[in-house]
């Protein structure tokens, strides 16, 4: 859980332990996907003065992941038979052009203040892992290798 709302019900979560998950969820990069259809998705005792919800599944993406297919839906279905509701990510219907398109970089694009502004915020929102994605963009910034 990464908020104490997430919960429902008697029995709070330590506060170290959200902030850690949140710690970690922050240091790999991720942004949290909106759900809809629910608060909770998982509930036990339901009727009784011990009914507990907790908000148990959630999904992540990298920032840059997110940005390219922003037309997805999160969705908690809920489940008569189960005390787990789940959790489905829906791409939402697209229409694409068959015509192809190739990139085709333009040198003059360099000269332009705010592209470089661009490429270096795309370059500090991808994680550090991907060392290959920044020396390719350090090549178009700088207009040089080494």
């Amino acid at each position: 859980m990464l908020f104490a709302n997430d919960k429902s019900g008697p029995h709070v979560h330590p506060q170290s332990l959200l902030d850690g998950f949140k710690a970690a969820i922050e240091d790999c990069g991720l942004v949290e996907l909106d759900l809809m259809g629910g608060d909770y998705t998982w509930e036990k005792s339901k009727g009784t003065k011990n009914w507990v919800r907790e908000r148990l599944d959630r999904a992540f993406a990298y920032a840059l992941c997110w940005r390219k297919f922003p037309l997805c839906k999160l969705s908690v279905f809920h489940s008569i038979k189960s005390d787990h509701d789940p959790i489905m990510l829906e791409p939402m219907h697209v229409e694409f052009s068959r015509k192809q398109f190739r990139f085709k970089f333009e040198n003059t694009w360099l000269h332009e203040q705010s592209f470089k502004v661009e490429v270096a915020n795309y370059w500090n929102d991808i994680p550090k892992s991907s060392f290959a994605s920044k020396v390719v963009i350090y090549f178009f910034l700088y207009g040089k290798m080494g």
